[in-house]
């Protein structure tokens, strides 16, 4: 069974894998473009909730790998 330490570094080294944050990136940029060329208020309103969702994730998950160094140190 792998600790907690284990399991903060294993989620470490995903956020922090370069592959991973850039795609990160282009899912960013390309909801960005999609909010900024939308016609429809519903739809930029779409993209807006998308992109603050997607750092809300990215937040959440560094803030449970961050407590679990915490906790454990």
């Amino acid at each position: 069974m792998t600790d907690v330490r284990e399991k903060s570094a294993q989620a470490s080294s995903i956020l922090d894998n370069e592959v991973f944050q850039e795609m990160v990136a282009n899912i960013e940029l390309s909801l960005i473009e999609q909010w900024k060329h939308a016609d429809k208020q519903e739809d930029r309103d779409h993209y807006w909730y998308k992109v603050q969702a997607l750092k809300s994730i990215l937040d959440d998950l560094q803030a449970c790998m961050d407590n679990n160094l915490i906790e454990n140190s």
